[in-house]
């Protein structure tokens, strides 16, 4: 009996105009190929992996210093964890606050796509109560203040700095303000309990953690300040701990005098020696970020990310994988305890802006998270399977009540995304136009395993293809 084919739902209107249709392109020209479709890149990225990631280097723009002689030494196997780039110094924070293009040295630092009066984050809080723009002058100030105070307060090469916090502003300063110094960052949401975050915490034996002194969620304002001081107290035997640092996170800083070893953020800010500091460039191959297991198995396991990488995957996943410009508007759901978190800020590296939402999309109505991708002009949504179950059982038309015309993708990832759904999002709840990207990926590698392009259609269930590099 012959199996029924799924019914499509979407297919790029002009495949050839992408970024991945290009650099298909270039390898054919350069190697003598003939690749026509995603699945030969794809088989091309496993057949010559270390070639593909060479081109994926090239393409990427990175501002670095150094040089390489090789991709990775091929002979070594896998468990003894072959040093990719080898010679390639890089930074986190540079590569986010700057832009080079091809015809610039790799350590030039441009602001193409990243212009001073260009908006690059919008934080917006639950409800859409509160909407604050920062653009990227003000950022590149911000980020430069706080490595400043980070370093007179002792923050070095290789140390670790935890935030607990929100998806805010701050968060994303402290973040890359911590990686500027080439110290390694890693971050949890407030709703997690003291012991999620203790035993996440005491493991990477921080130098500070810094924390919100309140949070908003589903319209309940929570005062964090007994938590804040039940991880102090978790920290006791932590060689390298210094302190915890308060943030205020609504327009009364609240009283933290009685928190032992804790400071506010207002004080360490105002100890900076208002000096230009260094940006550290540290080798390919180094941590800048700790993330960790679900701790389904047991205590949640420390797993550590490397800058090379993880900025060679974002080149990869949202260049070629999403097509992904400096016109982009991203919105991605997210705490800051989850590997999407990243995904909320990885379009700044394009010159994209990022939207910083930060509690509940069901507050105070269905209706008003949906409005503000309209209001924003999003063009790539990142979203959860049980999101748009809510919505559609809501009976609710995201495209009828909103503004989609400039929406271009939307990326569901988290769990299942059923037949059913995949059908809605085309019948009853988007334009045609926009492509659904269903993910899967992981904590682990930071990236997906499967993922969308713009080279095959869209159709009902699953995911359109493995990602580039996967070889299984």
């Amino acid at each position: 009996m012959a199996t029924a084919i799924p019914r499509k739902l979407w297919e790029h209107p002009n495949p050839k105009s992408t970024q991945l249709w290009e650099f298909m392109q270039s390898i054919n020209q350069k190697y003598h190929l003939n690749l026509t479709t995603f699945q030969d890149v794809y088989q091309f990225s496993v057949d010559r992996h270390t070639t593909f990631f060479d081109e994926v280097f090239k393409l990427s723009n990175l501002i670095y210093e150094g040089s390489y002689s090789r991709v990775v030494d091929e002979s070594k196997l896998i468990d003894s964890v072959p040093r990719w780039f080898e010679g390639v110094h890089l930074n986190w924070a540079e590569n986010l606050l700057w832009s080079r293009s091809s015809k610039d040295k790799p350590t030039y630092r441009g602001t193409k796509g990243k212009e001073d009066a260009k908006i690059a984050l919008t934080e917006v809080r639950e409800g859409v109560t509160e909407v604050r723009h920062v653009t990227w002058e003000t950022l590149r100030r911000l980020v430069a203040d706080y490595a400043d105070a980070l370093q007179t307060a002792g923050v070095r090469r290789g140390d670790r700095v935890v935030i607990v916090a929100g998806n805010s502003v701050e968060t994303l300063v402290i973040f890359l303000a911590t990686t500027w110094l080439g110290a390694i960052f890693s971050s949890s949401s407030t709703d997690m309990g003291v012991q999620g975050i203790l035993q996440r915490t005491v493991q990477i034996n921080p130098k500070y953690i810094f924390m919100d002194d309140a949070a908003l969620y589903n319209g309940k304002r929570l005062d964090l300040r007994e938590k804040m001081s039940d991880v102090v107290a978790g920290m006791k035997d932590c060689s390298n701990f210094r302190g915890m640092v308060s943030i205020r996170r609504f327009n009364d800083a609240l009283d933290i005098s009685s928190i032992p070893k804790t400071q506010t953020l207002d004080a360490l800010l105002n100890n900076r020696k208002g000096t230009n500091v260094k940006v550290q460039r540290i080798p390919f191959h180094e941590p800048f970020l700790v993330c960790y297991s679900s701790g389904t198995t047991g205590i949640p396991k420390a797993i550590v990310h490397s800058v090379g990488g993880v900025l060679l995957n974002f080149a990869k996943e949202y260049r070629l994988h999403e097509d992904g410009k400096a016109d982009v508007v991203s919105l991605q759901y997210t705490t800051t305890g989850w590997i999407m978190y990243l995904a909320s800020v990885g379009q700044l590296v394009a010159g994209g802006r990022a939207i910083l939402y930060d509690g509940s999309p069901f507050q105070p109505d269905l209706q008003t998270f949906v409005k503000l991708v309209g209001d924003q002009k999003v063009t790539r949504l990142g979203i959860s399977p049980r999101w748009m179950y809510e919505i559609a059982k809501a009976g609710i038309s995201p495209k009828e009540i909103t503004d989609l015309s400039h929406l271009r993708m939307v990326v569901s990832t988290g769990m299942v995304l059923s037949n059913q759904l995949f059908e809605w999002f085309y019948d009853q709840g988007f334009p045609q136009h926009v492509h659904l990207n269903n993910i899967s990926g992981g904590t682990d590698i930071a990236g997906c395993f499967a993922q969308g392009n713009p080279l095959t259609p869209v159709y009902v269930g699953g995911t359109q293809a493995r990602a580039g590099w996967d070889s299984g």
